[in-house]
C-alpha cells in the first residue's frame, strides 16, 4: 500500500517544479515601468537644517518619471534616462528649485540618491530606496 507514495510524491514534486515559473505573473515593459515605494531618508546635513524622512512613491512609465510627494510641491513630471538598470532624471519647479534623482533597478527593488539643490542654492542631499508597488487589478466593466 506506501509503494505508490514515493512515485506519486516525486511526480508531484517535479509538477510543482515545473509549473511554478510558467505560473509567475510577467512584468509588462520594461524594468523600470511601474510604481515604486520608496523612502527617502536626508543625509546629516540635510537633516541637520530640518529635513525630515519621508515616504514617497516614484512613477516611472513610457520615459516618464514623477514623483508623488514632490509633484504636490510643483515639481514636474519628467523624461528618464535609463542605461540597464541605472536611471537619471532632473525634475524643477520655479518656486522650490531642481531635483537630480539617479538610482539603479535591480528586479523589484530600487534604491538611489536624490540632490535637491533650492532656489536660494542650497544643496540637500537624500537616499532612497524601497520596493516595486503591486499592480492595481482593474475591474471588468459588467
Amino acid at each position: 500500500m506506501m509503494k505508490w507514495i514515493a512515485p506519486v510524491g516525486a511526480a508531484l514534486l517535479v509538477l510543482v517544479m515545473t509549473a511554478t515559473p510558467a505560473l509567475a505573473k510577467k512584468r509588462k515593459g520594461p524594468i523600470e515601468y511601474g510604481s515604486w515605494n520608496v523612502r527617502v531618508t536626508p543625509d546629516a546635513a540635510a537633516a541637520a537644517k530640518g529635513e525630515k524622512a519621508a515616504k514617497d512613491t516614484l512613477i516611472m512609465q513610457q520615459g516618464v518619471f514623477r514623483s508623488e510627494t514632490w509633484y504636490l510641491y510643483g515639481f514636474t513630471s519628467a523624461g528618464y534616462t535609463i542605461h540597464d538598470k541605472e536611471f537619471s532624471v532632473d525634475t524643477e519647479t520655479r518656486k522650490y528649485g531642481k531635483m537630480h534623482w539617479s538610482g539603479l533597478i535591480d528586479g523589484d527593488s530600487i534604491a538611489g540618491r536624490m540632490v535637491w539643490t533650492t532656489k536660494d542654492g542650497d544643496v540637500l542631499t537624500y537616499t532612497f530606496s524601497g520596493t516595486r508597488a503591486p499592480e492595481e487589478k482593474t475591474k471588468k466593466k459588467h
